[in-house]
């Protein structure tokens, strides 16, 4: 607890008005020096049983970088008070205030203060700009109480972080690399061997490949291998991940951990984590909107999309670490660097860049992202823990 500048102010007006009071007698100290002393005793003892409130945080849906979205600060209290809340914002996302009302700490992260007129049931809320992929974390909240007249503050910390899903960026291919990858993984599934199953006789037409040669010598006649059916023919398989050649090198350039040099390839990796983050996303939604089912392998793992349920394949792209492709047999592999990414598929590299659509062609895939954005708003009304659902601060001192 402590003054405010108008409470020092009204302080020094006591203090004067008190030596004046001493000097050129007590008229003076009646006037000025009790009703100021009063004042500073009453917001002393006002802020100091003020009970500390609740926040509560509604946050924005999921989206892609260079959206804004809005985030909510309801403040509970059994009694009404005037209060200031200061969130603490992610460095990847910034404050839609202007300049006096948003700052940024040494670290990247921003704070944004809303004056509340009072703390029962009071809901304020402020513009966010999203500038970068990731799962990021809004919070603590600081909420500073004053008394009615504005004399002393008193700040307490809401230990209360919520997080918020922002999507990598999703580009549009172009009509004509969006058949010729469609027709492509369907030869590539045409030609692909599933788990051997079993033997039978030869039937004239059957491939001379799945001919079982030594089951054929000992039985005196041909035999031909069967395979077991494949669950999903329409699935295509993708590898991403970031070119070997970016990954590792602060390991040989020798430099100590912490360096200039390992700082930059920190961040050269998180350039190309989120080039690929993005080529990646944006050919594997071009595949969910012409039909086939996707099964991505990244460097943080693995996750499956079907058309219509493209939400847990943003979610992974959004938090997907800077790591080596993880296999390269795969109908389509896209490798990245700071600089830029490719993608091969049918025994050719490409280069993501030149597979972009026009602007014209970028429609469905914006129906794609607002599709798994209303996934996000379903999945926050079945589970009361999702991100972006209100819950009750914990306050600390």
């Amino acid at each position: 607890m402590r003054p405010t500048r108008r409470g020092y102010a009204v302080g020094a007006v006591v203090v004067g008005a008190f030596a004046l009071g001493t000097v050129f007698g007590a008229r003076a100290l009646d006037a000025v020096v009790v009703p100021g002393a009063l004042a500073l005793v009453a917001a002393v003892v006002q802020v100091w049983r003020a009970p500390t409130p609740r926040v509560e945080r509604t946050l924005p849906p999921a989206d892609v970088p260079g959206t804004t979205g809005q985030i909510e600060l309801t403040l509970d209290a059994p009694s009404s008070y005037p209060a200031t809340v200061r969130d603490r914002l992610p460095a990847g996302v910034d404050s839609g205030a202007d300049a006096e009302a948003g700052r940024r700490a040494a670290d990247g992260a921003a704070t944004q203060e809303a004056v509340v007129a009072g703390a029962t049931g009071a809901t304020v809320a402020y513009e966010i700009a999203r500038r970068r992929r990731g799962e990021h974390e809004v919070g603590p909240a600081r909420v500073a109480v004053t008394d009615v007249l504005g004399l002393v503050r008193r700040t307490t910390t809401v230990e209360k972080r919520d997080r918020f899903v922002v999507f990598p960026p999703v580009g549009v291919l172009s009509a004509s690399v969006r058949a010729e990858l469609r027709a492509l993984t369907q030869s590539a599934r045409a030609d692909r061997r599933d788990e051997f199953d079993d033997l039978r006789e030869y039937v004239r037409g059957d491939a001379l490949r799945d001919v079982h040669w030594k089951s054929s010598a000992k039985r005196g006649e041909l035999m031909v291998r069967e395979f077991a059916a494949e669950d999903d023919p329409d699935r295509v398989r993708i590898a991403a991940g970031v070119d070997s050649s970016t990954v590792g090198a602060d390991a040989r350039s020798g430099d100590e951990p912490g360096g200039a040099a390992a700082a930059g390839d920190a961040a050269t990796g998180d350039a190309a984590a989120d080039t690929m983050a993005e080529a990646a996303a944006t050919v594997c939604l071009s595949l969910l909107r012409d039909g086939a089912s996707v099964t991505l392998s990244t460097p943080s793992g693995e996750v499956e999309a079907t058309p219509g349920r493209t939400r847990p394949l943003l979610d992974h792209l959004a938090v997907v670490d800077t790591g080596r492709v993880p296999t390269r047999d795969a109908d389509v592999v896209v490798a990245a660097t700071e600089t830029g990414a490719s993608v091969r598929f049918d025994g050719r590299e490409h280069r993501f860049e030149a597979l972009r659509g026009t602007a014209d062609e970028a429609g469905a895939t914006v129906e794609s992202v607002a599709a798994a954005r209303a996934d996000s708003g379903r999945a926050r009304a079945d589970d009361g823990s999702a991100a972006g659902t209100r819950a009750d601060g914990e306050v600390l001192g």
